[in-house]
Formats: C-alpha cells, structure tokens, sequence
C-alpha cells in the first residue's frame, strides 16, 4: 500500500523535476499568460527570435514582442518587454478631404477643392475647381496684384483649376502647418488700367492665363472629420491673350471649411 508519505515524496521529485526543467532554459512569458521554454533568445528592436527548448533541430522561431510580457533567463535574470507607444503627432485621421473655399465668395467664385493625404500624412496633392459668376471687378481687402493703385481684382476668373502639392513637415494632427507649390490655369476677365471711382474703364478683355504660387496654411481640426484652414498665397500670373501678354505678381487669402473621410 503506498503510504501519504510516498505520495508526499513522489509528488516532491516531480516538483524538482519540472522545475529544474523550467530553469535549465530561457522562459518567455505571453501576454495571453502562455509560457514558451527557450534557448538562444535574440532581442530585436521588434521581435524576438528564439528555438524551442524541445526542438532538436534548432529552427529560429520570431514573434513580435507585442505579444510577450517578460523574458526570464536560466542565469536568473530577466527583462520586461516595453512596447513602443504610438507617437502623439501620429493619428488616424482620414486621408480624403473635400475643402469648400469660403473666402472665395468675397471674389465671386465658386471654389471647390479634393485633397489626397499620402508619405504617412507628410503630402497632401490637391485639385482644386472654380466656377466664376459674375463678370465684374471685385473690391478686396488686399491688393491683387501687389503693386495695383486699388484694392481691385483685374482679373475676374470664370474658371480654373490644376493642382496644389501640400507638404505637412509635423504630419497630421489637430494643428498642422502647411506649405507648397500650386500651379493653377483658367480662363477669365482682365480688366486694363481698372478704376473703381471712373465711370469711363475699358472693355474687359477675355484670357486664358495660368499662376504659379507659393501656399501657406493653418489648419485646425476641432475633430478629425472636419477642419479649418486659412490659407495665404503669393505667386505670379501670366494673362496669354496677345493684347495683354503681361505677368504680374498675384496673391492670395482662402478661407476653407473642410471635411474629412
């Protein structure tokens, strides 16, 4: 009959037994609370490469380290794995945004932009399209041109559109900075030698013209589908019609209600 004791003895030798095993290798402790015996553990900046204990060929297994807790070692020491946190300036926001041009009404266009987020939210590629409707100069609260004896608009738009390359040097986030190249081509009104106080202007003239410009902008996202930028521009046009064949600087202010998804 066995006795409690031999039990008791038995039960000690296999204790010593499991345990000497567990400590004659590496252990690795899961996050799922799963334990794996281990030689030959190699820490990588995000895997561990490692073989299993009872594998006798000796294969290299890798798993990430954000599925591991702690690495004990048979020496007795042992580390706990720190998983890299996200980087605040790093977010999710989406990466298609339609932009509505508020302070292109003051100008009387219509201006709607689409703007493609890519390089992990450090590009933006934008296209914008504007419809003008009306064919008058335009008292502004800036000179456009620079240079012009009056606060006016001489080219009146009727329409244009091209592309505007947005660079984002801190990424996307509830306030970004931008800047960027835009080349834009239209059609429009040129307006010569334009007075607001004469009642005695030339004729308008009808133009194909293109701008190069320089952009820059603050956006703030109250959430990360809607946002509001304020965008200042400063560049050159060039008027293509033979009677005109002139470049002069330009510039710009938009004002822009966007949303994102």
């Amino acid at each position: 009959m066995i006795t409690l004791n031999r039990i008791l003895l038995l039960f000690s030798i296999l204790t010593l037994l499991v345990s000497s095993k567990l400590f004659s290798q590496d252990v690795i402790y899961l996050s799922s609370k799963d334990i794996i015996l281990a030689n030959n553990i190699i820490i990588k900046p995000d895997s561990i490469v490692y073989t299993d204990f009872n594998d006798t060929t000796n294969t290299a297994i890798t798993i990430s380290k954000s599925i591991i807790n702690t690495i004990s070692f048979n020496d007795g020491s042992a580390i706990k794995i720190v998983k890299n946190k996200p980087s605040k300036k790093s977010s999710n926001f989406p990466v298609n945004i339609i932009s509505f041009h508020l302070f292109d009404l003051v100008i009387s266009n219509l201006t709607l932009s689409y703007e493609r987020i890519i390089s992990e939210g450090k590009v933006g590629i934008q296209i914008p399209i504007s419809i003008g409707y009306k064919d008058a100069t335009t008292s502004l609260p800036l000179l456009l041109p620079y240079g012009s004896e009056e606060y006016t608009n001489k080219l009146v738009s009727k329409f244009y559109s091209g592309i505007n390359f947005n660079l984002y040097p801190t990424g996307q986030g509830k306030f970004k900075y931008f800047l960027g190249p835009a080349l834009h081509i239209g059609s429009g009104l040129y307006f010569p030698n334009y007075n607001n106080y004469s009642s005695d202007n030339e004729d308008p003239i009808n133009t194909n013209y293109a701008k190069l410009l320089l952009n820059n902008g603050i956006i703030y996202s109250p959430v990360e589908t809607l946002s509001i930028s304020v965008v200042g521009a400063i560049g050159i046009q060039h008027m293509f019609n033979t009677n005109i064949n002139k470049t002069e600087t330009t510039g710009g202010l938009s004002i822009n209600l966007s949303l994102r998804f």
